[in-house]
């Protein structure tokens, strides 16, 4: 019979919820402002083909989980938005603004457990190329 040290749950439970909530993020800047309108044109735009979870779609790839993480392992933010700009939606190409691109990629961002902060995800691609997505 296994035992339990009084006081042990609790630290079991909270170390559980830290490994899951929130990946390092060197560099990758966006705002909840921006998640919140990524989220809607997800919703008009995304939702489609890759699903109301961004992971459940019928037609496009995961955008989260383990997935969507290393198909991106060891690239810049710059060659996301770009992918997103060029190929998204795969119906109407580069109908989405830079700033759109932004919000969405925010959004999905945001759904792998990056966290929002005071700083909008800027648009320029010199700054997007220079920053690694976090996952390695």
């Amino acid at each position: 019979m296994l035992r339990m040290i009084p006081g042990t749950l609790p630290l079991i439970v909270v170390s559980c919820l830290m490994t899951t909530s929130t990946v390092a993020q060197d560099g990758i800047a966006f705002t909840s402002e921006q998640v919140d309108r990524g989220q809607v044109i997800y919703s008009e735009t995304c939702q489609i083909c890759h699903g109301n979870r961004l992971s459940n779609g019928q037609f496009g790839t995961p955008l989260r989980g383990s997935f969507f993480r290393n198909n991106w392992t060891g690239k810049t933010l710059g060659e996301l938005t770009q992918q997103v700009w060029e190929k998204m939606p795969p119906d109407n190409v580069q109908s989405l603004s830079w700033v759109q691109v932004t919000d969405v990629v925010s959004f999905i961002l945001s759904r792998n457990n990056l966290e929002s902060g005071a700083t909008e995800m800027t648009t320029d691609m010199e700054s997007l190329n220079a920053t690694p997505l976090p996952w390695k």
